[in-house]
C-alpha cells in the first residue's frame, strides 16, 4: 500500500506545470521556448540586407506537419532566402502542443523566422500561448531600408467589435525615416475576407493607399492561389494575398528599390 502511495504521488508531481503537454489547457511546460519572434528578429539584425530583399512568405501550417518540414527543407535547399514569414494559422485548434510542433520544424531553418497572429491562434488558449511564445500580436521589424508592420487582423474572433485590426496603432506605426524608405504591412486576415471587421475594411485599405512609403499589404488565409488585388481597380497599395504551407505553396516576395514583386512556388 505505501508503494502505491509513493507512485501515485510520483506521477501527480509529474504533472505539474513544468511538466510537458498533458491538458487543453495548459500555455505552456519546461520545453516551451519564449520571445521567439524578438530572438529571430535579433538573428535578423546581424545580416546584411542587400539591394534586393527575398522572403519565403507563407501561413496556415494548422497540424500539417509532414507538408511543413518539406516547407523548411526547401527554404534551405536555397541559398537566396534572406528570412521566412510564418503569416498565422499556426496550430489549428490554439493548443501548445500544435504551436512547439510547428515550432521544432521551423527552428530547423538556416534563416530566420517571424510569425504573425492568425485566427485559428486565438482559439481556446491560443492567445496566451502565442504571446508567451511569440511576443506581442501588433509589432514591427526593420530590415535594411524596409520596415514591416506585423498585425492583428482577425476580427471576427473579436466579435467584429472594432478593435482589430488596431488602427490607431497602425497609424502610428506606419512611418518612414531613420533610413527606413519603405513600409510593408503584414498581417493573417485580408480585408476582402469575411473574417475581417466589416466596419474597419474600407477605413483600413484608405489608410494604407494614403500611407507614403506602403509598397504592400501581404496577408494569407484563404488557402488559394497567390492573388493580388487593389482597393480601386488596379491602382495603389496592393495586397497580396499567398496559399497555404498546408497547400504545399508558398510565395517569394522580393523588394527592389521600393518595388515588390511575388511569385508562387509550389513544393
Amino acid at each position: 500500500m505505501k508503494k502505491i502511495i509513493l507512485y501515485t504521488i510520483i506521477i501527480l508531481l509529474g504533472f505539474g506545470c513544468n511538466s510537458d503537454e498533458y491538458s487543453p489547457n495548459q500555455v505552456f511546460n519546461r520545453k516551451s521556448p519564449s520571445n521567439v519572434n524578438a530572438t529571430q528578429i535579433a538573428l535578423l539584425n546581424q545580416k546584411t540586407a542587400s539591394n534586393t530583399i527575398r522572403i519565403a512568405f507563407s501561413g496556415d501550417t494548422q497540424r500539417s506537419y509532414a507538408e511543413t518540414a518539406l516547407f523548411v527543407d526547401e527554404v534551405n535547399a536555397r541559398n537566396d532566402i534572406d528570412f521566412v514569414i510564418l503569416d498565422g494559422d499556426i496550430s489549428d485548434f490554439g493548443l501548445l502542443a500544435e504551436f512547439e510542433g510547428i515550432y521544432d520544424i521551423y527552428k530547423r531553418l538556416d534563416v530566420p523566422f517571424i510569425s504573425v497572429i492568425g485566427n485559428h491562434d486565438l482559439v481556446a488558449n491560443g492567445r496566451a500561448v502565442y504571446e508567451r511564445m511569440f511576443g506581442a500580436l501588433n509589432f514591427t521589424f526593420n530590415f535594411g531600408p524596409v520596415k514591416f508592420v506585423c498585425h492583428d487582423t482577425n476580427g471576427r474572433e473579436y466579435n467584429f467589435d472594432k478593435s482589430t485590426p488596431n488602427v490607431g496603432w497602425l497609424k502610428s506605426n506606419l512611418t518612414l525615416g531613420n533610413g527606413i524608405t519603405s513600409l510593408v504591412a503584414v498581417s493573417h486576415v485580408p480585408p476582402i475576407d469575411d473574417d475581417f471587421d466589416p466596419d474597419l475594411r474600407q477605413p483600413y485599405q484608405t489608410l494604407f493607399n494614403q500611407t507614403p512609403g506602403l509598397i504592400a499589404s501581404l496577408h494569407s488565409h484563404r488557402h488559394a492561389k497567390l492573388a493580388t488585388y487593389y482597393q480601386n481597380g488596379n491602382t495603389g497599395v496592393p495586397f497580396i494575398v499567398t496559399n497555404a504551407i498546408v497547400k504545399r505553396a508558398y510565395t517569394i516576395i522580393e523588394i527592389t528599390n521600393g518595388q515588390i514583386n511575388a511569385q508562387e512556388i509550389n513544393f
